[in-house]
């Protein structure tokens, strides 16, 4: 089976391409004549590739392989301007700046657009695409209000718009982080979302140059989607963007921000989500869920999607409570704590499936099509076994917050992993708190009453071993919230702490620990007389889950730094991820 990420979209917006891109599928259409006859013997210059898309183009039934419709990348060394045209929907759209083609990103983009929402039909066996009965009725559309009526139909086929909807349909004005927060998969990863408090922490900390910047560049790939899907709604007239000032405290200061992509539910909205959801005798819209929108990222994509999958289908148009779906979920190999199906319950109405709770179970009463899931067996990675071991232990911390496990061991992740970890401290436990993560600052800090912690990240998937360099790093920084002379850092990131904190610690995240980071922790304790210490992610958690419960004391927390690794209670056990590690040469005492 090819690897398709369908049904979460985060570039297209022109429906003008969209439609184009459609009308390939059409040998009727003007755009499937002009690149038959025109485009593709002008622009594909290898000859054999040529003729094979043409070939492509003229069987019947038109259903079309993938690869030939999105083309293939630039070469090595070759920038992406320079890539020649190598795909039929490539062929499609012609880009801003008036080349006749674009990149085979661009056009993957459209193609999965257009199958997510129901224009094109995906067979996931033979990686085919072909036009669907909506589809046609687009391609053939005159007018935009028509355009805009069939779009409509085809949206609300389409689960995450749904969800969007659904989130505003009380009249909430919501922010794209708002929306982003409580969409897909609930800031796993290919999920994260940007709380809103940092993001205008982040706004008002920055210098004027890098305010623009930050507003442009700052959002997670939840809120990503949920900004994209807000903006095709509004187009077609279901819901208004409408610019929203938000506030926060940072200390005893009280700062305010505008963020455009806020939007607000029209009466058309709300009409139009009652036939998606089968109300009002409207009937019920068919929903589209192919298999591979059900996780995005990471090693074990493929096992989430199957334990989504068939709680998906356990549950569809029949009530059955949890015990009954873990039985379901055994039939089918996989294994799973009551705790794990709640919390894939609610990722589940989060990707906009219609879920209804009572006390007789739970049901999905949408009429769900595409949804196939491969038969081969798949087992959990040790990350995703210690993510599910963790969350049987979190009784009072949100479990969104076990998305850190996934972003600890992504040596790809490190901004997303310190502000979920500031997210963590500040909004989820008690301590005040910035995310500061800049050149020559800290990646975040915290404090409680007197105290105050400096907070270095550190995404590793196979364990950090605090190298001297970044212990010396750290001592600059301790030596600068000693000494607070701007002359020798001029962003002065120390005043971010209030003036009432003169205690200070210092502290090191990362998936595990692994060789002399011990020594390299004292190292930094005897040059600057600041204690300190590393906790691995899981002790992360279940040290926030021993502060949310009441069972450690705010004052007794900051006992724990003793230029040492952090453990709370015993519970803890690494030898999975410590022998993973071992076996790849990698971990070492």
């Amino acid at each position: 089976m090819a690897e398709r990420t369908l049904g979460w979209i985060q570039n297209p917006s022109s429906f003008e391409n969209l439609k184009n891109v459609v009308s390939v599928f059409d040998k009727n259409s003007d755009i499937y004549k002009q690149i038959l006859s025109i485009k593709l013997p002008k622009l594909v210059k290898d000859l054999d590739l040529q003729n094979k898309l043409i070939s492509e183009m003229k069987k019947d039934p038109l259903e079309m392989d993938y690869v030939l419709l999105k083309g293939h990348g630039i070469k090595p060394g070759q920038k992406r301007a320079d890539a020649e045209c190598s795909g039929i929907v490539q062929a499609a759209i012609t880009t801003q700046g008036g080349r006749a083609y674009t990149d085979d990103w661009t056009a993957d983009g459209f193609l999965r657009w257009g199958i997510s929402i129901g224009l094109l039909d995906y067979d996931t066996k033979k990686d085919t695409v072909s036009i669907t009965k909506l589809g046609e009725k687009f391609v053939k559309s005159n007018s935009e209000d028509s355009d805009k009526e069939i779009l409509i139909t085809a949206f609300l086929s389409y689960p995450p718009a749904v969800r969007i909807l659904t989130l505003l349909e009380n009249g909430d004005h919501l922010t794209k982080f708002e929306l982003g927060k409580q969409l897909g998969g609930l800031g796993e990863a290919g999920f994260t979302s940007i709380p809103q408090d940092l993001y205008i922490q982040a706004i008002e900390l920055a210098s004027e140059t890098d305010k623009a910047s930050i507003r442009s560049n700052t959002e997670g790939s939840a809120d990503k989607y949920a900004r994209m899907i807000s903006g095709w709604l509004s187009k077609v007239g279901l819901v208004q963007r409408i610019e929203k000032e938000v506030s926060t405290k940072i200390g005893n200061v009280e700062y305010k921000v505008n963020i455009g992509h806020s939007f607000r539910i029209t009466l058309n909205g709300i009409k139009e989500l009652k036939r998606a959801k089968g109300l009002s005798s409207y009937p019920k819209t068919d929903k589209i869920v192919y298999w591979q929108m059900l996780a995005t990222k990471g090693k074990d994509r493929d096992y989430i999607r199957n334990r989504r999958g068939y709680t998906i289908k356990a549950i569809n148009n029949r009530e059955r409570n949890l015990d009954d779906i873990k039985a379901y979920l055994l039939e089918n190999n996989i294994d799973e704590s009551i705790a794990t199906i709640e919390d894939e319950l609610k990722v589940i109405e989060a990707m906009g499936l219609s879920l209804k709770h009572s006390r007789n179970g739970y049901v999905i009463d949408d009429n769900i099509i595409k949804l196939e899931i491969p038969r081969t067996k798949i087992s959990k990675t040790n990350v995703l076994e210690l993510k599910d071991k963790v969350r049987d232990k979190l009784k009072y911390v949100d479990h969104r917050y076990l998305a850190l496990i996934d972003l600890a061991y992504d040596g790809t992740a490190n901004r997303d992993f310190e502000i979920q970890t500031i997210d963590l401290l500040i909004n989820e436990l008690k301590f005040k708190g910035v995310r500061l993560g800049e050149s020559r600052k800290p990646d975040g800090i915290i404090s409680y009453n007197i105290n105050g912690v400096i907070i270095d990240n550190k995404a590793y998937s196979t364990g950090y071993n605090l190298p001297i360099n970044q212990a010396d790093e750290m001592i600059r920084y301790i030596e600068e919230n000693q000494t607070r002379d701007e002359k020798i850092n001029s962003n002065k990131w120390w005043e971010s702490f209030d003036d009432e904190v003169k205690d200070f610690n210092y502290l090191f995240v990362s998936s595990f620990f692994k060789g002399n980071f011990k020594n390299n922790l004292k190292h930094i304790a005897n040059r600057t007389g600041v204690n300190g210490g590393a906790i691995n992610v899981e002790n992360l958690l279940y040290f926030a889950e021993e502060l949310k419960a009441g069972r450690l004391s705010y004052v007794d927390s900051f006992t724990m730094y003793d230029n040492d690794e952090i453990y709370v209670g015993n519970i803890i056990d690494y030898s999975n991820l410590k022998i993973a590690a071992d076996e790849e040469g990698l971990y070492s005492i």
